[in-house]
């Protein structure tokens, strides 16, 4: 997967992974190990009385994206983020599309701007102490 942005959602209940890719591309040598990894993450924060199912792989699947969606080649990061703001608000994802995706851009990009202008923001972060890093470089996970 080199060079794109893409969503990816977690149906925890449905034990899947649902991929939004505005070029309608398939990554699933990218995606197996998020399919392998996300059910043993669910698995080793569960109860202790939970915690007993069987971690097997999610199924991933695709969400079906309008034909000629993101025809510049160049808004996927814009979609992607777009897409995960629609899901949050339970919108439709067909508002986001190559109509209306440049003042989408011209809109996260001005947010930016005037986020790290913010004189409260920047205050905030000037206090901000990094939590102490592991001592070990892996993690098991069960």
């Amino acid at each position: 997967m080199k060079n794109s942005y893409i969503e990816v959602k977690g149906l925890l209940h449905q034990y899947g992974i649902e991929v939004f890719d505005c070029a309608g591309l398939k990554h699933n040598k990218d995606l197996e190990p998020f399919a392998h990894l996300i059910p043993r993450i669910v698995k080793a924060v569960q109860s202790s009385e939970k915690r007993g199912f069987t971690a097997k792989p999610y199924e991933v699947t695709y969400a079906p994206m309008p034909f000629f969606l993101n025809k510049t080649s160049s808004d996927c990061g814009v979609y992607a983020l777009k897409h995960i703001e629609a899901h949050l608000l339970g919108m439709d994802l067909t508002l986001v599309n190559d109509d209306n995706i440049r003042e989408a851009r011209h809109k996260i990009a001005y947010d930016l701007w005037e986020a790290a202008n913010d004189p409260e923001l920047i205050s905030r972060m000037g206090m901000f102490v990094p939590p102490k890093a592991t001592t070990s470089p892996t993690v098991e996970i069960v």
